[in-house]
């Protein structure tokens, strides 16, 4: 957005000069005379480029600056004493001042069964690797036994999944989809 306002107060400055170096005179039988009708447009791309100066400043100004990632729900847990909503690696809650030690990737709470951020690994070091990076960004560690993977999850709904798919993709950089964990197919221990 901040571009696009920068953009903006180009093309108002542009129209503001533009406007007040044109000539509104016109050659008549006295010499050069000013035109009426030159001197309103004049008056009008001025007016024009400014409103247009204006709009690409409140662009710049109020423009959401580069968005900072919000806080993920999945580098959170609740307090075991207050059930305030506390970082993972918290040893003391900020909202009741009790001491809750530090969370284990264990501890996050996860269901046996729902959606899933999948990663296909190539080989057991791979899987151990990327199970590691998981369990490290503070998600609950599913092991897939039929396709070689390891995933986060699982969570109830399939958008908890792809929040956790875009967070391992981007933090950890590795490829990742999104299924449906179940009893029936046998991908789980």
């Amino acid at each position: 957005m901040r571009g696009f306002g920068f953009l903006i107060v180009a093309v108002g400055f542009i129209v503001m000069i533009a406007a007040t170096t044109m000539d509104v005179s016109v050659p008549s039988g006295l010499g050069r005379v000013n035109n009426l009708g030159l001197m309103a447009d004049r008056q009008n791309y001025t007016l024009i480029g400014g409103v247009i100066l204006i709009a690409g400043l409140l662009m710049v100004i109020f423009g959401r600056r580069t968005q900072a990632a919000p806080e993920s729900t999945f580098d959170t847990r609740p307090c075991p004493l207050c059930a305030e909503n506390i970082k993972n690696a918290a040893v003391k809650c900020k909202h009741c001042g009790g001491d809750v030690g530090k969370a284990s990737p264990q501890a996050v709470p996860s269901l046996r069964f729902g959606w899933v951020a999948r990663v296909i690994c190539a080989g057991e070091e791979e899987r151990v690797k990327v199970s590691d990076a998981i369990a490290e960004a503070g998600f609950p560690v599913v092991e897939m036994l039929k396709v070689g993977g390891v995933g986060a999850g699982a969570f109830e709904s399939k958008s908890e999944a792809e929040k956790a798919a875009d967070a391992i993709e981007q933090r950890l950089g590795y490829p990742t989809t999104v299924m449906f964990r179940d009893k029936i197919s046998g991908d789980y221990s």
